[in-house]
């Protein structure tokens, strides 16, 4: 790491290295996205939403991001390597991460979802009753420092029930979670969360921006997140798309993006 990154990027000595816990069975798989493209491509990159799901009986899945995102203005398209793999068992904090923790502020909601559709499909055919069931789940995206410390984070929740493909899904809460760590200057810069449901689907989703000035060599670094969002689909499937970006100065090179899709309930 060059030292004029390192005396900006952790200016606050108390601040932890942590180590980061491997995936359980990892691959390296490319993620295909859906490319949005930029209308100043001059100034502004062309951004690129990625998605992964899970059926109902899947627990959980992490991905962690190993390439730059590769687009494709000719074929409309956008990839990137990730790792791949089951997150690590929960354990007890070690006292390098319970330091840190301690020093990351958070801003943490939730709320009974706003209905914003029909209650009941259209042309909706007389048919066996299926059994309702509750499900709940969570996406996670953050940015981790060179010494694996998330300098910021943001989790979207949704809780729902749902009887199968063609019936209503029922929204019952949504919740939204940011961290940023302020020892080394990050700071909330904006932040709006929909937290919505359909006859298809619940919708949790966060559009943030972190700033921080003091990241690197003085220049302005900006996380953004356009948007975290989870859904919860009628078939019980539980859906995470995102599309991070962080920019500034060479300094955001060193920096490594992670997400996590989880099943909390069925």
């Amino acid at each position: 790491m060059p030292l004029a990154c390192m005396a900006q990027a952790f200016p606050n000595q108390a601040a932890q290295p942590q180590v980061e816990r491997p995936l359980i069975n990892p691959v390296t798989s490319t993620l295909s996205g859906h490319l949005l493209p930029s209308a100043a491509p001059d100034t502004i990159p062309d951004q690129c939403q990625f998605s992964l799901s899970l059926a109902p009986g899947e627990k959980s899945i992490e991905a962690r991001r190993v390439s730059e995102i590769n687009v494709d203005r000719v074929q409309n398209t956008c990839n990137a390597l990730f790792e791949v793999g089951q997150p690590a068992e929960a354990t007890a904090l070690t006292p390098a991460e319970a330091a840190n923790l301690v020093q990351t502020s958070e801003n943490a909601s939730s709320s009974v979802p706003l209905r914003t559709g029909a209650a009941t499909p259209p042309n909706r055919q007389p048919g066996v009753a299926q059994a309702t069931v509750q499900s709940a789940g969570f996406l996670k995206t953050w940015w981790t420092d060179p010494i694996n410390i998330t300098i910021n984070s943001v989790q979207d929740s949704t809780t729902w029930t749902w009887s199968g493909t063609g019936n209503c899904v029922n929204g019952i809460l949504g919740g939204n979670s940011l961290t940023w760590f302020t020892p080394s200057g990050w700071f909330v810069a904006s932040n709006s969360w929909q937290n919505t449901f359909n006859c298809t689907q619940t919708t949790s989703a966060s559009t943030v921006k972190f700033q921080n000035n003091v990241f690197c060599l003085g220049v302005s670094t900006f996380a953004n997140y356009l948007p975290n969002q989870v859904n919860g689909r009628q078939d019980g499937t539980l859906v995470g798309t995102w599309n991070d970006t962080i920019s500034g100065n060479i300094c955001v090179n060193l920096v490594t993006f992670h997400k996590q899709l989880t099943r909390t309930q069925n």
